[in-house]
């Protein structure tokens, strides 16, 4: 059997674990920049407030009506994801990460084991562990799994596939709701009568596998009880973005290289722990993006370049040193820049195996893979900051091109100022 556990508006419920006196009040996590919401509770919810809310527009109904705002505090949310997975992990043959606040649970198939029962002492273990409310729904299948997760949420946290009226749960389940079914599929199934989860579990294969893909003939297996999506390990990136929206404008190139080194150095950490490199570098920057809904190329400046390496490599002085060449090639200096961002491209597993005719290159590149590990495990052990180009002491985060994070909470579980302090 398979458990689908999800932790219940997750970034939320992050904020008010060191905030007792927010219990039962409407709580909203804002996006970058403080601009969007993207987890609320019930109780904000209640209320009016909707996820995808821009926050300028329902700030003053929000001071109004008692309602809680925070930044989005990535690394609270990170560590609290790791504590709810390692108390998975002790009751589960395996789990799969699926997201922050979702994993796979995989438990035997035994004639004795109560899964109900069992899903209701995780519920409460996961509480009393960490304080955060969870929802588990349990199933033969994922995406069997994922649907009884979302009716858990109407039936208290738990529900099991085998305990329900099967042929009612499917007909009051949505077919855009059905996981791996898009806009795009749900639209086209409407069209074809197709309104809720009963129905596409009878559609017929071989009209799926023409319209659907083989991802809707496996969702259809998969809403019949048979298992067609196996555990693999997570894919490697195929290229690694590191983008970033300014809080303020920039003008100043030397202000824009410094923020390049800080995107660079993020994409390079996360290039080299997949052990792979790249090839190619993609820098982009502008006033806007282009796909914004007030960029105007009147007045908008939005422009990128990219250069192909001579060889595939990890090391960041060598793709900062890039990174820059093309900043400049695309840098005007009659604009206020708001975006920028750096890609790695066309990446390919790092070879760290040894060769009896290495040429010079190949011995500096490896060279450079250790000065890399080296300073990895600085960063690991004193802070990602703790280490940076020489010469470049003020590539660390500015407040100028940083992102707007005026609301943020402290990191309660991975930095002891952070800590509160009883007086």
């Amino acid at each position: 059997m398979i458990l689908h556990v999800d932790a219940n508006s997750f970034y939320a419920s992050c904020e008010r674990l060191f905030r007792p006196d927010l219990r039962n009040r409407p709580v909203v996590v804002l996006s970058n920049n403080d601009g969007i919401i993207i987890a609320l509770t019930q109780e904000a919810k209640d209320i009016g407030l909707k996820r995808g809310d821009a926050y300028f527009k329902v700030k003053d109904f929000c001071e109004s009506h008692g309602v809680e705002a925070f930044s989005s505090n990535y690394t609270l949310y990170a560590d609290m994801s790791f504590r709810l997975n390692s108390i998975y992990a002790l009751f589960a043959e395996r789990c799969e990460i699926y997201s922050i606040d979702e994993s796979f649970m995989y438990l035997p198939d035994l004639v004795n084991l109560e899964y109900t029962k069992f899903a209701w002492f995780l519920k409460k273990l996961v509480w009393q562990q960490t304080g955060i409310p969870v929802s588990v729904g349990i199933a033969p299948t994922k995406t069997l799994a994922k649907l009884c997760n979302k009716m858990a949420k109407k039936h208290g946290g738990v529900f099991n596939w085998n305990e329900c009226d099967r042929e009612e749960t499917l007909k009051d389940y949505k077919v855009e709701d059905i996981w791996n079914i898009g806009r795009a599929k749900s639209a086209w199934l409407r069209q074809n009568g197709v309104m809720n989860a009963f129905s596409l579990a009878h559609f017929p294969l071989d009209r799926a596998k023409k319209h659907l893909t083989i991802t809707g003939v496996n969702t259809i297996l998969e809403l019949n009880g048979k298992e067609a999506e196996f555990f693999v390990e997570r894919i490697r990136s195929k290229n690694i973005c590191s983008s970033r929206s300014f809080q303020k404008a920039v003008t100043n190139l030397a202000e824009l290289k410094k923020a390049m080194t800080y995107f660079c150095s993020i994409a390079v950490r996360k290039l080299r722990e997949e052990k792979q490199c790249c090839k190619s570098i993609y820098v982009t920057l502008g006033t806007a993006a282009p796909f914004d809904t007030d960029f105007d190329p009147e007045i908008h400046y939005f422009n990128g370049a990219g250069l192909r390496l001579s060889r595939p490599t990890s090391y960041l002085p060598a793709i900062v040193q890039s990174a820059e060449k093309l900043l400049e090639s695309i840098y005007r200096p009659c604009y206020g820049y708001r975006k920028a961002s750096v890609n790695l491209l066309e990446l390919a597993e790092e070879d760290r195996s040894p060769s009896l005719f290495e040429t010079e290159a190949e011995v500096q590149e490896k060279k450079y893979g250790r000065i890399m590990d080296c300073l990895m495990e600085v960063a690991d052990s004193y802070g990602k900051d703790s280490l940076i180009m020489a010469g470049r002491a003020s590539s660390r985060p500015d407040e100028n091109w940083q992102l707007k994070r005026d609301l943020k909470s402290p990191h309660y579980t991975t930095d002891l100022s952070g800590l509160p302090e009883a007086t």
